[in-house]
């Protein structure tokens, strides 16, 4: 009551019981014990859980409080997104980052692959993007930095193969592409580390976990965001998953991709 400048009777209002009834429950000479309904009313009034009111907690959260705390749904726009990204990155500084990418990891995408991903999506360029990647490649270069993908092999050899969205590449620039990403595979190794699995054995959505402060789903229009500590570790288990099953190891990816750069023709 303090806490909200509340008196009895603006609290009597908020709880719809008698003013009375507020007036025994704070006497300190004679004790009354609230029925239920009493309670439920007085927490939901006062943002706390009916637990806390009871002495059964020490936490005072209220069930909204509680929700909040194990998830977070961050709204994005395209213009917005980094926005989320880049704030989590830096509160994540010098904790190991792990990323289920949507496509290819963002730090790996060069020039004409960013040209194609951007050409008409709403409220970001391809020279936004391209100055993202390069902000995000830089962080992977600070000392201290471990950041860990893992990704379907068939992303790669249907990307080898121009299929799906990736039509309008040239097969000079699917090349490019993959002899970029299998650089980066051996230069940023092992601080930055790239596993491949079988989707035919594992799926992942994109998911994305920074060291032990929160892991985030994408969903396109929106950021699942959880806290907790148990759905932290839960989701730091499913990448795990991907990486001990992965049929190509992050020491085996340059040369991997380099070998599929060759098939390119």
């Amino acid at each position: 009551m303090l806490e909200q400048k509340l008196n009895r009777t603006q609290l009597a209002v908020r709880a719809a019981v008698d003013r009375s009834t507020i007036s025994q429950l704070l006497s300190e000479h004679q004790v009354r014990l609230p029925s239920g309904h009493v309670v439920a009313e007085l927490a939901s009034a006062l943002n706390v859980s009916a637990d806390w009111l009871l002495g059964l907690t020490t936490s005072s959260l209220g069930p909204g409080e509680i929700l909040r705390e194990f998830l977070e749904v961050a709204q994005t726009s395209p213009d917005r997104a980094d926005l989320h990204i880049e704030r989590w990155l830096q509160e994540s500084m010098g904790a190991k980052v792990r990323n289920v990418p949507t496509t290819l990891p963002d730090i790996m995408k060069t020039e004409a692959t960013l040209e194609l991903e951007y050409a008409n999506y709403e409220g970001k360029s391809p020279q936004q993007a391209l100055a993202t990647k390069n902000k995000r490649l830089h962080i992977t270069q600070v000392v201290g930095t471990d950041y860990e993908f893992a990704m379907p092999i068939q992303s790669l050899t249907d990307f080898a193969q121009r299929s799906g969205i990736w039509t309008g590449l040239t097969k000079g620039q699917v090349k490019e592409q993959l002899l970029h990403m299998s650089r980066l595979c051996k230069d940023l190794y092992p601080s930055t580390r790239l596993h491949l699995y079988d989707l035919t054995q594992h799926f992942s959505a994109p998911v994305t976990v920074f060291g032990q402060h929160r892991a985030v789903i994408y969903i396109g229009s929106s950021y699942f965001v959880f806290n907790t500590r148990e759905h932290i570790e839960m989701l730091t288990r499913h990448f795990d998953d991907l990486v001990r099953d992965a049929c190509v190891l992050s020491h085996e990816a340059s040369e991997w991709l380099m070998q599929l750069a060759a098939t390119v023709k």
